[in-house]
């Protein structure tokens, strides 16, 4: 009978006990131990051994976001409430809205059939890793010509930013293959930290995305967890946290030196200029930075604090707006500029102003602050309705998730890669709702074109042989070992 639940030993309870109810000893401990008990019920039962962890990410960083607002409180020493009264409120519903979005996900999570690892063993070797590794080699020039060109191509950008995240999907695919088979991994090793460093020449800070790729992996194929396991898990968060800090002190003026001072969010400085500034930067941190460093990364990373100011001016200052909110973004979002050439210029700044009552400058300024999907349903439908539009995205990823999981081909990783690809980038809480689900149409437009066109063939020329009538996905709940 396979796991349908990570097993936990009795050693790891025992210290993730003691993590939970200390939590209510500290200041605002209550929210503190509100958001671990809502992280418990979902992370035990949306991640299960040996399926896909996407979701699993998305809600880790969602949660961490919601989390860092009452951790930047605790570390001045202030209530929750210290900048705005509905911080308390806006923490405990983004705690509850997730819990019912994810909900929806779960529920198709636990359609997938359970597997083993000598499933998945058998799956990975029906797949060539070294014709993989090649493809993701072309894939990773492809993708990376087309994301500096993608913003220029008008219409098409969406899509063309879309089929960006193919190179994951072959990232995903190699490292699934490397895992299962222990073949090639000074290669994929080597992939690793080459996405790492080249992620820092990016405005974006990229750098982090191949480790969420990477966590992914290794969380995917996590069936049990010891107390050693949840000792070094700890410690490795206490230095990404300090990595973080680090980041968050030079990146202001890394950036600045990136775009050249223009206000626009490109690089206009060379690879080797970038690094040697990187570490000119790294050398002349002091220690008197970091207190405010540590107060600055905090900051950056919650994303309660547009939720609780929506929650201030609305419906106080400015009233609901039944629906209208939403309404605007699908009308944005499904609306084809040829068909609207009025259509206005996404500008998630101005919307975020508008609500919270904080002058935030524009695209002119070379920058974007977005309100967040979460603030913008509490906007249309106030405390209780602003949880319907989460659930129904919720069973929206719910169901391109499962579609996606059964049709994309007949082996298991590549459709594991495959989702991974897809949902990686919706990451953020912070996310805007027309950002999010322009990129969310666009995304599920073009896998589902591809696996319509596109895998099939991949399939077959990725396979060791040609088997593609030699077996078939399982039906829910049926295991094909």
């Amino acid at each position: 009978m396979k796991n349908k639940k990570i097993f936990f030993d009795d050693g790891a309870k025992g210290f993730l006990l003691m993590l939970l109810i200390g939590q209510l000893f500290l200041n605002n401990g209550i929210y503190l131990f509100f958001g671990a008990i809502c992280f418990a019920l979902i992370i035990y039962n949306l991640q299960q051994p040996y399926k896909p962890a996407v979701f699993t990410m998305i809600f880790l960083y969602h949660f961490i976001q919601v989390s860092a607002g009452i951790w930047l409180s605790n570390y001045l020493g202030k209530d929750i409430n210290y900048r705005s009264d509905h911080s308390d409120t806006a923490t405990l519903a983004a705690f509850t809205g997730l819990g019912l979005m994810f909900s929806m996900i779960i529920y198709f999570q636990n359609k997938i059939p359970n597997l083993s690892l000598e499933t998945l063993k058998i799956h990975a070797e029906r797949l060539s890793i070294g014709k993989t590794f090649k493809a993701y080699l072309v894939a990773f020039v492809l993708t990376n010509a087309l994301g500096g060109i993608a913003l220029s191509l008008g219409g098409l950008a969406q899509v063309t930013l879309s089929l960006v995240n193919i190179k994951w999907f072959f990232f995903l695919l190699f490292g699934f293959q490397v895992i299962l088979k222990k073949r090639m991994q000074k290669q994929f090793y080597l992939v690793v930290g080459f996405e790492f460093l080249l992620g820092f020449f990016s405005y974006f800070s990229e750098f982090k995305t191949v480790l969420f790729f990477l966590a992914f992996l290794l969380i995917t194929l996590l069936e049990k967890v010891n107390l050693r396991q949840v000792i070094l898990i700890s410690v490795f968060l206490v230095l990404v946290f300090f990595g973080g800090v680090f980041w968050s002190s030079i990146k202001g003026e890394y950036r600045t030196f990136l775009n050249q001072g223009n206000n626009t969010q490109t690089v206009n400085v060379t690879k080797n200029q970038a690094l040697d500034k990187l570490i000119e930067l790294s050398n002349k941190q002091e220690g008197s930075d970091f207190d405010k460093s540590i107060i600055g990364f905090l900051d950056r990373i919650q994303y309660t604090f547009h939720l609780a100011k929506a929650m201030d001016r609305v419906p106080s200052v400015i009233p609901y707006q039944d629906g209208a909110n939403w309404g605007e973004t699908l009308s944005f979002v499904l609306t084809p500029r040829i068909l609207n050439p009025e259509k206005s210029i996404y500008q998630a700044s101005i919307k975020a102003t508008k609500y919270t009552g904080i002058g935030y400058a524009g695209a002119k300024s070379g920058t974007s602050v977005s309100l967040g999907y979460f603030a913008d349903g509490y906007i249309d439908f106030g405390y209780f309705g602003m949880f319907i539009p989460l659930m129904i995205l919720g069973l929206i990823f719910g169901t391109g998730y499962f579609y996606f999981i059964r049709r994309s081909g007949n082996n298991f990783i590549f459709n594991y890669s495959v989702v991974g690809g897809l949902f990686m980038e919706f990451l953020a809480f912070e996310m805007d709702s027309t950002y999010l689900l322009g990129r969310l149409f666009s995304d599920l437009l073009t896998f589902y074109i591809l696996s319509l066109f596109f895998f099939p063939w991949l399939l077959k020329q990725l396979s060791v042989t040609d088997n593609s009538k030699e077996y078939e996905m399982g039906k829910p709940g049926i295991d094909n070992s």
